[in-house]
């Protein structure tokens, strides 16, 4: 591996939609065991890092080889965002004199998202000279047959244009399905930012692009798991 790479999991303690995420038995395993796991087997790290300040989630993972970055209260607020985590985590490591060529980030809540998906979006990144690599999916609903809304219940189309189009003339759209995120760590200290105009997107299933954040992204997730798990049975 020439370049040097780390991965970042941040995982945070607090959540008010779902309450303690990224260690809830995910079929019999805490969440955030998965992402730790496809980091690790994927080989493309020199550090797997997991942020929080959280003593349950850390005491928790403390045994998995992973290295533990003990974030700041104020990391860890609702007005707390990643990319000041991820600069931390990056300012700690050069404090120690460890430094990276690219760096993954990688939430821990979504499970599904595997080794296999870290490597082929890092191969992407490479391939193609970008900047940032990001893992993306289709939307369940198409987003060109969006209405805007007002207070009185009335609706009219966003794009009405686009709405009457066929379906093979729509212009092909993804969304960040919130499982990975990499980036050039030079350009991210520049310009602070987890996507740019050098970005390219990793397509992924739906079936492996769940980001839990509430009870019912959990159940889904869990089904999927056990859909895939069956299938791979046969």
């Amino acid at each position: 591996m020439d370049s040097k790479n780390i991965a970042i999991i941040p995982a945070k303690g607090s959540s008010k939609r779902l309450p303690k995420k990224n260690i809830l038995p995910f079929l019999g395993r805490p969440t955030i065991y998965y992402t730790i796991d496809a980091a690790m087997e994927s080989g493309l790290f020199d550090e797997v890092v997991v942020s929080s300040e959280d003593e349950e989630v850390i005491a928790c993972i403390s045994n998995l080889g992973c290295n533990i970055h003990r974030r700041a209260a104020n990391l860890a607020s609702d007005t707390a965002r990643v990319v000041d985590v991820i600069r931390d985590v990056l300012d700690w490591c050069a404090r120690k004199n460890k430094h990276f060529d690219c760096l993954c980030c990688l939430y821990p809540t979504a499970p599904l998202r595997d080794a296999g998906d870290i490597k082929e979006s890092y191969k992407l990144l490479v391939s193609r000279k970008a900047d940032y690599a990001i893992g993306v999916t289709e939307y369940e609903h198409s987003p060109f047959f969006a209405f805007n809304i007002n207070h009185n219940s009335m609706i009219e189309r966003r794009w009405p244009d686009q709405a009457a189009l066929p379906h093979w003339e729509k212009p092909p759209v993804v969304v960040d399905n919130g499982s990975l995120y990499w980036m050039k760590v030079d350009i991210f200290l520049k310009t602070g930012t987890m996507t740019g105009h050098n970005t390219v997107g990793y397509k992924m299933p739906r079936e492996k692009s769940v980001d839990i954040d509430t009870e019912e992204d959990f159940a889904l997730a869990e089904y999927f798991a056990k859909t895939a798990h069956k299938k791979g049975l046969k």
